[in-house]
């Protein structure tokens, strides 16, 4: 087990996969980069799209208790042992042969039951210049996702990794650069983006 798992693969593609949250761990934030570690595998790096918690069972919905969670750890121990949190990712990254991040989608997906850790900010920054990345979440956008506000997300993150003030400025720029070959020179869809980034 990775020593900094937060959960397990329970569905996979070259596209995407879906992993269950531990109940003892905390679920990253939409737009954070996780890693999969395959066994004999290449790294493989995933930007989470999308978070959500419900119940176990589909058949059955969680209902209001009007319960503080103290009172519902008291009094209903259960309730929370009847809903899990889970989140998808969208694969964008994976580490070559040679030991080289590359910014696209890998050859294989990660087997089920795969760990699934937080990229440090190490990671985050080997992630970075030339944006390659963008290029797949501007051009095939996970539908059930609003594309710019995982975009805000992901630049926000970038900015952090590589020391927010005291150096996430030129990282966030040729990203900005980048984005705005993209979109095609839409500055007011570019500005929007950056402006929701610091």
């Amino acid at each position: 087990m990775t020593e900094d798992a937060l959960g397990e693969v329970i569905e996979a593609s070259t596209r995407q996969f879906v992993a269950e949250v531990y109940e003892e761990a905390e679920a990253p934030d939409f737009g954070t980069w996780v890693r999969v570690e395959p066994d004999g595998a290449p790294v493989l790096f995933g930007l989470v799209s999308h978070v959500e918690t419900g119940s176990y069972d589909t058949n059955r919905q969680a209902v209001a208790l009007g319960l503080s969670p103290e009172e519902r750890a008291q009094e209903m121990p259960m309730v929370d042992e009847l809903l899990r949190t889970t989140v998808r990712a969208q694969m964008l990254a994976c580490r070559g042969p040679d030991g080289d991040v590359r910014q696209t989608l890998p050859p294989q997906p990660p087997d089920i039951h795969d760990f699934v850790a937080p990229c440090p900010d190490e990671q985050v920054r080997a992630l970075g210049a030339p944006y390659d990345f963008l290029r797949t979440l501007v051009e095939h956008p996970d539908p059930a996702v609003p594309v710019d506000d995982l975009l805000v997300a992901v630049l926000r993150r970038t900015y952090v990794a590589h020391g927010g003030e005291q150096g996430g400025r030129e990282p966030l720029v040729q990203a900005g650069r980048a984005l705005s070959r993209l979109l095609d020179d839409d500055h007011e869809r570019l500005q929007s983006i950056l402006r929701r980034v610091l």
